[in-house]
């Protein structure tokens, strides 16, 4: 029993010591936190690079020509930052091709320091409807007929045959702009392989987008047959048969070069009935 106490009065005190000790001493950081630490130093590098950057770069004035999710990446599976309502005016710094989203191209337009906006949805011009040269044209495509007529101030100045979309994937009525022309350019499907809806990558002369979504007016070299009846499934005397467009206005090559040269960005599209 005493031996047992003395033993007790002699590690009391120590383990006081012992603990005076430790209160006194800071603990000192894990190798992990240390790590995390560098790391995030790291991060916020980048970012504060990226803004840099962004500032640095020559800016260009742009216009949301629908809802617009402005992302961390220039991938559908990033994170959304915000979303701009239509018409809203952007500041383009710089583009990065990223995941192809719904359109024809995989370029993204990045409007903050890392944010992206897939650019399909961004008209390179500031809002505030079309510009000069676009005044006064218009160009009105009838989907019962099949049949396109241009405009300049009231006067007819042309009109010939189009395809429009099958009814599955019809043209959208009403009235639009003309956003974009790429003269040439490539269409991918944003359909996957095995969608009745599917196509290989297709070569095009001439495209005037007018709806966000991958809309254009555009030429359709694989179409010999234009206007009432080619947008159902019918035959094509040099194609065989065939079923008209994903949604487009597609039209022969010389209507298409006529249309992209006499057309500049801002046109009102109208699309009626």
């Amino acid at each position: 029993m005493r031996n047992s106490l003395k033993h007790l009065s002699l590690f009391v005190p120590l383990a006081l010591v012992l603990a005076l000790f430790m209160v006194a001493s800071p603990a000192q950081p894990s190798v992990s936190a240390h790590m995390a630490s560098t790391q995030h130093v790291t991060v916020a590098r980048h970012v504060t690079s990226a803004q840099h950057a962004a500032v640095a770069a020559a800016a260009v004035r742009g216009c949301t020509t629908g809802w617009s999710n402005v992302r961390t990446a220039p991938f559908t599976s990033a994170h959304i930052i915000t979303t701009y309502a239509p018409n809203t005016n952007v500041t383009i710094y710089g583009q990065q091709n990223g995941s192809n989203a719904f359109g024809n191209t995989r370029v993204w337009y990045r409007v903050l320091a890392h944010g992206f906006i897939y650019s399909d949805l961004v008209a390179r011009s500031a809002c505030g409807g079309p510009g000069t040269s676009a005044r006064g044209k218009v160009v009105i495509v009838s989907l019962s007929k099949q049949h396109l007529y241009a405009y300049d101030n009231g006067h007819e100045v042309n009109n010939f045959l189009i395809m429009s979309g099958r009814p599955a994937l019809a043209t959208p009525l009403g009235t639009y702009h003309v956003f974009l022309k790429l003269s040439p350019t490539t269409f991918y499907s944003p359909f996957p392989p095995g969608s009745p809806y599917w196509y290989a990558p297709t070569h095009i002369n001439y495209a005037l987008e007018f709806k966000g979504g991958g809309y254009f007016l555009h030429d359709g070299w694989w179409h010999s047959v234009f206007g009432p009846g080619s947008n159902g499934w019918h035959y094509d005397p040099q194609w065989g048969w065939q079923w008209g467009t994903h949604g487009c206005v597609c039209m022969p090559i010389p209507a298409a070069a006529w249309l992209y040269n006499w057309a500049p960005v801002g046109t009102t599209v109208k699309i009626v009935a």
